[in-house]
């Protein structure tokens, strides 16, 4: 991924009266090009420090990898896919290390802080865009924690999707797998079997498939890594 100059991040204040974003998502956006990183919460996208946004990759319909030039401002970041359309969309978000003491969460490190704390954790967010349906889709991309359509043709509102979910390239069992919309709402869960895989039924529009999973951090920085992955797709 090539980047352009990036300007100085939000100012620190910002970044500190954010919530941890355990419930938080970062995806790329259908309407472009160019197209939107957004970070943020039943489709309402939030500021965000650009510095966050560690990887944008793009494919086309045949599967292969696109360069992509990014360019970032006081809006966020826009990627353009170049050598021809993109038909996929990935990118991972680092949202940092969060640390909830005394009824307050700040975006720093557990060894940031002194005395006891209610939670600390690093928030690591996945998003996957479909612009069009085609056995790339159906395909890991390799992110951490990833939702894979088991579908190459568009569904419909009102069709069930089968998707699979994926940890570290394995099938995550137990996991649950919402279906949210650009309203404040979330949908029913699907749970994950053995297999990793779910079926989740979608509406109308534009939405959001979502999962969350969470692991132990190796570091003294924080208690936990909370992961969430997402697929940004429109249903006709």
């Amino acid at each position: 991924m090539r980047r352009l100059p990036l300007p100085l991040p939000l100012p620190l204040a910002l970044l500190l009266s954010a919530a941890p974003a355990w419930a938080h998502d970062a995806w790329i956006e259908l309407q472009g090009p160019p197209h939107a990183v957004v970070f943020g919460h039943d489709g309402q996208g939030e500021p965000y420090d650009v510095s966050k946004v560690r990887q944008v990759r793009a494919w086309n319909a045949a599967g292969q990898a696109l360069a992509v030039r990014t360019r970032a401002g006081a809006q966020g970041v826009q990627v353009e896919a170049e050598g021809g359309p993109a038909a996929l969309w990935a990118v991972e978000f680092d949202n940092g290390f969060w640390v909830r003491q005394d009824g307050k969460s700040r975006n720093v490190p557990r060894t940031a802080v002194q005395g006891p704390v209610e939670s600390s954790s690093r928030a690591l967010k996945f998003g996957k865009t479909v612009l069009a349906w085609g056995e790339q889709v159906a395909k890991p991309v390799g992110q951490r924690l990833e939702i894979v359509p088991l579908a190459t043709r568009a569904p419909a509102a009102g069709q069930a999707l089968p998707v699979q979910v994926l940890f570290e390239g394995r099938p995550l069992p137990g996991a649950k797998v919402v279906v949210e919309g650009d309203r404040p709402h979330d949908g029913p869960a699907a749970t994950t079997d053995a297999q990793g895989r779910a079926t989740v039924t979608l509406r109308r529009g534009v939405q959001l498939v979502t999962v969350g999973h969470s692991v132990p951090y190796p570091g003294p920085e924080a208690e936990r890594d909370n992961l969430a992955a997402n697929l940004r797709l429109s249903t006709p």
